[in-house]
């Protein structure tokens, strides 16, 4: 059996698809940041009106 080129470079291929897959494995493992901070939103950027309850008593536009 023969190593031509063509099954050379699909050799190679094959090798670096393989360790690219295992770094990805390895770097998905990695443990997570323990503390996260979240930055402040600006403001709230629509309307904002007061709580009706009756309106939350009536089906919504989007209930079909």
């Amino acid at each position: 059996m023969e190593l031509k080129r063509r099954h050379f470079i699909g050799a190679c291929g094959a090798a670096l698809a393989a360790a690219a897959a295992g770094g990805w494995t390895w770097f998905r493992r990695q443990p997570p940041v323990r503390w996260l901070v979240a930055l402040r939103g600006g403001r709230y950027p629509g309307p904002v009106r007061p709580l009706d309850e009756q309106d939350l008593k009536k089906p919504g536009r989007w209930l079909g």
